[in-house]
């Protein structure tokens, strides 16, 4: 497969499961259990079919499955922190404002990504890549900036407001992190390894929650468990396990800037079951976040 096929392939990738990723952001609001506790139930519930995928792969191979080097433990580990903080304080945001606030927030990571690439990992910003961020992000300004109701949010909006913006700092550590692992590790590897060691760093901090706040760490019927399902394979294993496959092949830069598709996937859920009504400038915004992705695109395959 030649080196174009390859990108456009992990373009791909990154644009399905941000959509995915944002289909599924209004589920959290149909979850009985508090919001670590879906963070939690989000990558436990996959670990069994991550560790099924890696043994299949490690039959394949016909050899000993090797385990990570030290520094990949280093950098997973960052990963599946900075993922474990990620969703905590996405879901907080998701619960405690508007979808468009929420998504637009966290989304502020396409930002934050090349600037701390630029500012502390040397890697230079075109004008061309500048103009697709500018674009995306104006993009995904628009598309939201119905719901951020600055003037008139209550306290607790602005406490979600607050997840929303903590959420793009964590995600910025998360796609930097895995754009590292996957330079030398699978995909299979780098999500089984990052998800079990989220979990491990979410586990007590929702019994922390149960025992302080009051939060339900375990589903109390059977609509609860099927949501929690439904978030583990679809958010987790498809949505993330996609995003993950292509960062392995972009730049984390890029990867961050088609992930403002997720605002989209959001949007559309709010449109068709929250009675979010959308316009002619969704549509322009749309516009603009797609020319913003193909600007950076051509960028970053030149």
């Amino acid at each position: 497969m030649t080196s174009s096929n390859t990108t456009s392939l992990s373009v791909l990738a990154v644009v399905l499961g941000a959509l995915i990723l944002g289909a599924t952001t209004a589920a959290l609001r149909e979850i009985d259990v508090g919001s670590t506790a879906a963070g939690f139930w989000r990558v436990a519930l996959a670990l069994p079919v991550l560790l099924g995928i890696a043994a299949l792969r490690t039959r394949d191979q016909n050899r000993p499955r090797a385990l990570p080097s030290r520094p990949q433990w280093r950098l997973l580990l960052i990963a599946g922190a900075c993922f474990a903080g990620d969703l905590v304080f996405w879901h907080l945001a998701l619960v405690n404002t508007s979808l468009g606030n929420a998504t637009f927030l966290a989304t502020l990571s396409s930002l934050w990504v090349p600037l701390v690439a630029f500012c502390f990992l040397r890697q230079t910003l075109s004008k061309r890549f500048a103009l697709g961020l500018i674009c995306a992000l104006t993009g995904s300004g628009i598309l939201v900036s119905a719901h951020l109701g600055v003037g008139t949010s209550s306290s607790s909006s602005w406490v979600g407001d607050a997840y929303g913006l903590l959420t793009g700092f964590f995600f910025t550590g998360y796609i930097l992190a895995v754009g590292y692992c996957r330079e030398s590790l699978t995909t299979a590897d780098t999500m089984l390894y990052s998800s079990a060691l989220c979990a491990a760093f979410l586990l007590p901090l929702a019994i922390v929650a149960q025992v302080v706040a009051g939060e339900t760490l375990l589903p109390s019927s059977t609509t609860g468990w099927l949501s929690v399902f439904a978030l583990a394979l679809l958010a987790h294993l498809v949505g993330q396990g996609l995003v993950a496959f292509g960062v392995g092949q972009l730049s984390a830069s890029l990867a961050a800037v088609i992930l403002c598709l997720e605002g989209v996937g959001a949007m559309t859920v709010g449109a068709l079951f929250y009675a979010e009504t959308r316009d002619a400038w969704d549509l322009g915004a749309i516009v603009l976040i797609v020319t913003g992705i193909a600007l950076a695109q051509r960028d970053a395959s030149g």
